[in-house]
């Protein structure tokens, strides 16, 4: 059953990246840049190796992301007070008009497609993905100590 709700996953991923790229297109960001931007808005700025773990890639995957972002403005960096040589990576007053704005676009189409799906079943996804989510993240903490 499990093998099922991955493949789906999977699949959904793909789509959802097939999705950002045809919604955001014209735009000058990437959906990996996109996932940059958003979490920074959401958690505020952080180090290119934080981001790499909550994103769950490579930093240099991140780093490459940060410095196209900072090229065009999005982002700039910052004095991190727990380490000198890992500047934080903050928002420019650009960056977070764009990815709220992609944010808004984002919501605004979602809400016009008709899936026929309760809102309870998605609540119950919602617990179901964070769950695995969860299992898998602490299965790779094992694995990699």
């Amino acid at each position: 059953m499990a093998e099922r709700l991955f493949n789906e996953s999977r699949l959904l991923f793909h789509t959802l990246k097939q999705w950002a790229e045809t919604l955001h297109q014209g735009l000058e960001v990437s959906v990996a840049m996109r996932g940059v931007l958003e979490l920074i808005l959401l958690e505020g700025p952080a180090s290119v190796p934080d981001i790499a773990r909550a994103r769950g890639v490579s930093r240099q995957h991140i780093q490459q992301q940060v410095d196209v972002l900072q090229a065009r403005d999005f982002v700039r960096r910052e004095d991190n007070p727990a380490h000198k040589r890992s500047s934080l990576i903050a928002l420019t007053d650009k960056g977070r008009a764009l990815v709220q704005n992609m944010r808004a676009d984002e919501l605004d189409a979602l809400s016009r497609l008709q899936v026929g799906v309760s809102d309870a079943a998605v609540q119950e996804a919602t617990h179901v993905l964070c769950a695995w989510r969860s299992a898998l993240r602490e299965d790779i903490e094992r694995r990699s100590s």
